[in-house]
């Protein structure tokens, strides 16, 4: 009798203590965001995806990017997959880094001087974050993009 009231007093230790994933994590949903720049006319240099959460630093702060992604080998389109994003708004733009600097350069004027392409924009003028923004709620989704300039 006082085993089997000891492995039961165990067995609910165990359970009591084990480790439980927090709540907002187990109901934390992610997807993929692939994104696909065509229409590429000339392979030079390194092409830059950037997705923003926010509209702080969009569309051309690479360093308050949410996340960024580099392609290198590419003909005439280029693809990248940003994954474990959760389920949220968010804004995409890409540049060609055509020397190489890691940065997309400006001229006197601000107006970008290399390619540079965003999701939502088909032609140029001012782009926003809230002109930019789309929905990711669900596993898998694909975005195709062409360079604006």
């Amino acid at each position: 009798m006082k085993k089997t009231i000891f492995i039961a007093a165990m067995t609910l230790l165990s359970f009591a203590f084990a480790p439980r994933p927090c709540s907002a994590q187990a109901s934390a949903q992610t997807g993929s965001i692939t994104v696909n720049a065509t229409e590429i006319e000339e392979v030079k240099g390194n092409i830059y995806f950037l997705i923003y959460k926010t509209d702080e630093g969009f569309p051309k702060e690479k360093d308050k990017a949410y996340k960024v992604g580099k392609v290198s080998d590419y003909k005439t389109k280029a693809s990248y997959t940003f994954t474990d994003i959760p389920y949220g708004t968010y804004a995409i733009t890409f540049f060609k880094d055509e020397n190489g600097n890691g940065k997309l350069d400006n001229n006197f004027i601000g107006f970008p001087k290399e390619p540079v392409g965003e999701f939502n924009m088909t032609s140029m003028g001012k782009s926003s974050f809230k002109k930019c923004k789309f929905k990711l709620n669900e596993n898998a989704k694909e975005i195709t993009l062409k360079f604006v300039l």
